[in-house]
C-alpha cells in the first residue's frame, strides 16, 4: 500500500516537473504535512464534527495518532483544537483519497471498534469513537 501511493505521488511530481509547474524544495514538502486544508490523497481528521475545528492530515497508515496533533485549519473552519494529539480529540472526517477507504479505529495498532469512511467520502465519527480513537488505516 505505501509502495502503491509513492508510486503514484512519484509519478505526478516527475509529471508536473516536468511541465515546470512545481517548485518544490525538500523544507516546502513537509510543511505540507502541515498544510491547512485537506488535498486529494489525504484523510482529514478535525476537532470537531461536520469537519471544523483544528485539522490533521493523514496520508499513511497511522498505529497511533498519540504523536499526532491538530493544526489551525483554513477559511471558517477555525482553530479550535489546534496543539491537542489528535488521539481521543477527533470528531469528524473527510477522506480526500479517492481510491483508498480509511478506517479509525478506538485503540492503538488498528484495534478495537472501528468505523469505515468510504473513498471520497466524509463521515462524524460514530458515538463510540468520537473523542475516543487512536489509530487510523488506508485500504
Amino acid at each position: 500500500m505505501r509502495f502503491k501511493r509513492l508510486a503514484v505521488a512519484g509519478a505526478i511530481a516527475v509529471a508536473t516537473a516536468g511541465s515546470g509547474l512545481l517548485a518544490t524544495t525538500p523544507a516546502s514538502a513537509s510543511a505540507d504535512l502541515r498544510a491547512e486544508s485537506c488535498s486529494t490523497g489525504y484523510a482529514c481528521l478535525y476537532y470537531h464534527q461536520n469537519y471544523t475545528g483544528a485539522i490533521h492530515k493523514q496520508y499513511y497508515d497511522d498505529a497511533n495518532y498519540g504523536n499526532n496533533y491538530f493544526v489551525t485549519s483554513t477559511s471558517t473552519r477555525g482553530g479550535s483544537g489546534a496543539g491537542l494529539s489528535v488521539r481521543n480529540n477527533a470528531a469528524s472526517v473527510d477522506n480526500w483519497d479517492f481510491s483508498n477507504a480509511i478506517t479509525i479505529y478506538f485503540s492503538p495498532n488498528y484495534a478495537g471498534t472501528h468505523q469505515r469512511i468510504a473513498a471520497g467520502g466524509r463521515e462524524n465519527l460514530i458515538p463510540g469513537l468520537r473523542n475516543n480513537n487512536a489509530s487510523g488505516k488506508f485500504g
